[in-house]
């Protein structure tokens, strides 16, 4: 049987199960089906390209012509004639992601986002990614003009809808800072509703909001004026409130990502379903939770005994699919409020599913602008302070430029390059090697240093795969791809960093990974690095009396000298303290690279110094209105090198990216309990198929929110 009647079957099994007889029981005369669809973390994705998919039968792999706004809304509109009793949920990360998107902060997403009919929406931690003022004009109602550089981004979008959302955004854990710059009136208060009632059936659903808690850890600029919680502090009083109204059944949409969903759902026994977002798994089986363990479902199939009384007890359903590559499907037997049957399907976005012809239409247009044709123009982005005193000059001159078609191959592989392992990926390996072998030779010309000691690259998790010929594809790497893998404008720069800094930094980031307390999880996967190599420990690591998670670090070869002061090159979020460079701080002497000629990402390379070094945010009164109002300086030149301008060049001198080139090894699990550091596995879930152990990883006792598995 092929994929496309697998995936039809599996789609036809739960509407069966939904409307009409379960193994277990009949439906009852006062039985209400409800569906709800999931749509999740879509990262700019308008149009179909190459991606991974998992089938309901455990089967899975590559497609070349997968997901994309036009293939969803085909399925979402399947879904909705199947059962008009139904609500289409989405959750976060829906405006970044693509180079589309970032070149016209979100604009070119957004009327086809506004065209699925949304019922309610939920912001990720990417939808801060340019700045309070794009959020608060794009979610809430109209807070004033866009700073002058955000609206050279926000004009570049010219096409039919309207950039604004017309569906309801709902956030419990976001709030206005209790100071500058929110004027009084607003201080301390909710930024969004927190919960939104439907009827559906006469069944009253009651939807909770939860954005993503990690704003403040990201680029200082994303969360001005912003307070974020956890949301676990608000449920309590929210479920109360909603009970209060004759509300029985809760559904709760997060970004804050698996792990901590699968906490909270163990934490309130009133919640009924929780569709995750952020972590970007993909739940083929929903897992059943309740206060004492997790129950992993098989797709397809009806419930088993244990699982019937699992839920009828009043355990929750949580799911979550991953980027536009699924579309999940939960049909729900409702009575009286409470579920007493349900059936998950994560469904596939892949070859076989056709486009809607309007969808794609809106799609086809916001699209025209960025490749080969009439439509071609140039895109400018302009981070904060470069547009001093609102003026921004010629912008062709300054700011990272965009003046080719996106899909100009500027590259090939013979190796997938995917982001789809928690530790370690080819894709990391040649950004961070792409990265040192470009700056290595001017930091050596151009300054006192010898070159450069190291780079990395942050542990996105985003990013459409490469296929090479091995997977179906043509190996050819586009500019859109890079773009898919650095959708965000850093500048490139080099410091000096303490050997200390460089692997205490580290430690937080594997803590952020593999916490055994959910709740201190950040979310991302651990960074790539290059001439550098470690031996980690995540099995009997860490706690006081055996050290860190890291067991053995190498720089060049060399063990790590905590004293040493190490050269290290690579991306600078425009906004933040100068002294940090890739997710590690307490850098010096930064020095940014900058192109001869702005357009051409081969012209030579120069190193400058900061244009600003303290004071990079801060907040004045404006001379007309009064208001306390951010200003941000320009710390990197006009014409920044950024990473993508970084990975041509690399391609450009060296040709196709090769396994053996970029091969994993560099970061090695060992059990440093033994002596010699044997290599040992690496922790797997618990749940078979997810990327990232969601229970963490370590000694079970350092546990602050251990996740139970059945």
């Amino acid at each position: 049987m092929n994929k496309k009647k697998r995936v039809m079957r599996t789609i036809l099994s739960a509407a069966l199960l939904a409307g009409g007889l379960s193994s277990a029981q009949a439906k009852m005369s006062d039985d209400t089906e409800i569906t709800l669809i999931q749509l999740s973390d879509i990262h700019g994705n308008i149009v179909p390209h190459a991606g991974h998919v998992k089938y309901p039968d455990g089967s899975h792999g590559y497609v070349t012509n997968g997901g994309g706004v036009a293939k969803l809304k085909t399925l979402v509109d399947d879904i909705r004639a199947d059962n008009p009793n139904n609500l289409l949920l989405a959750v976060g990360d829906s405006t970044h992601g693509t180079a589309e998107v970032m070149f016209t902060v979100g604009d070119a997403i957004m009327p086809a986002m506004n065209a699925f009919g949304i019922d309610a929406y939920t912001p990720g931690n990417w939808e801060f990614g340019y700045g309070p003022a794009v959020f608060r004009n794009r979610f809430t109602p109209p807070t004033g003009p866009l700073p002058a550089n955000i609206q050279v981004m926000a004009n570049a979008y010219d096409g039919p809808g309207v950039t604004k959302a017309t569906f309801p955004t709902l956030a419990a854990n976001l709030y206005n800072v209790n100071g500058d710059p929110i004027p009084a009136p607003g201080r301390g208060k909710r930024v969004l509703p927190a919960y939104k009632i439907f009827d559906k059936g006469g069944e009253k659903i009651a939807v909770i909001g939860i954005t993503a808690s990690i704003v403040p850890q990201q680029a200082n600029v994303f969360n001005i004026g912003f307070k974020f919680t956890q949301g676990v502090e608000e449920l309590p009083g929210l479920i109360d409130e909603i009970k209060g109204q004759g509300v029985e059944l809760i559904v709760v949409q997060s970004e804050l990502g698996l792990s901590q969903n699968v906490k909270i759902a163990q934490m309130f026994d009133d919640i009924d379903v929780v569709f995750s977002a952020h972590t970007h798994e993909v739940t083929t089986g929903a897992l059943l939770v309740d206060d004492d363990s997790v129950t992993v479902t098989t797709p397809g199939a009806a419930l088993s005994g244990h699982e019937r009384n699992k839920l009828a007890k009043g355990a929750a359903i949580v799911v979550e699919t991953t980027e536009d590559m699924h579309l999940g499907r939960l049909d729900l037997t409702v009575n009286d409020g409470k579920v007493t049957d349900f059936n998950w399907v994560a469904i596939p976005v892949d070859n076989d599913v056709a486009e809607d012809p309007a969808m794609k239409a809106i799609a086809d247009h916001a699209e025209a602008p960025f490749v080969a044709g009439p439509g071609l123009v140039r895109h400018t982005f302009m981070p904060g302070g470069y547009c001093p005193a609102n003026n921004c000059g010629d912008i062709t001159k300054r700011g990272l430029q965009l003046t080719e078609s996106l899909d100009t191959v500027v590259g090939h592989t013979d190796v997938l390059l995917s982001r789809h392992s928690v530790l370690e990926d080819v894709v990391n390996n040649f950004i961070a090697d792409a990265i040192r072998a470009e700056t290595d030779p001017v930091v050596a010309a151009q300054t006192s240093w010898s070159g450069v000691d190291l780079s990395m690259t942050n542990g996105f998790r985003f990013g459409n795969p490469i296929l090479s010929t091995n997977e179906g594809g043509t190996g050819e790497i586009t500019l859109r791809d890079l773009y898919t893998f650095f959708p965000i404008s850093p500048a490139v720069a080099v410091a000096e960093f303490s050997g200390l800094s460089i692997e205490k930094d580290l430690e937080e980031v594997l803590s952020a990974v593999f916490n055994r307390n959910v709740f201190l999880q950040r979310g991302g996967w651990y960074v790539g690095l290059s001439n550098m190599t470690q031996k980690i420990d995540l099995d009997n690591r860490p706690f006081s009396s055996s050290g860190g998670r890291i067991v053995e670090t190498t720089i060049g070869g060399q063990a790590l000298d905590p004293s040493k002061r190490y050269v290290f090159a690579s991306c600078f979020p425009h906004g933040d303290p100068l002294d940090r460079i890739c997710r590690t701080n307490g850098g010096t002497g930064h020095q940014f690279f900058e192109l001869a000629d702005i357009d051409d990402y081969s012209s030579p390379l120069s190193l400058v110094g900061p244009k600003a070094t303290e004071q990079i945010i801060r907040f004045i009164t404006h001379p007309v209105t009064g208001q306390r109002v951010p200003i941000i300086k320009q710390v990197a030149p006009d014409a920044y090198a950024h990473p993508v301008h970084i990975l041509r060049r690399y391609l450009a001198n060296n040709g196709t990216v090769t396994e053996s080139a970029f091969a994993k090894g560099r970061i090695q699990t060992v059990d440093s309990t033994q002596v010699g550091n044997p290599s040992v596995p690496a922790p797997a879930s618990a749940i078979p198929g997810l990327i990232q152990p969601i229970e963490g990883a370590g000694p079970k006792f350092m546990s602050g929110g251990l996740i139970e598995f059945d």
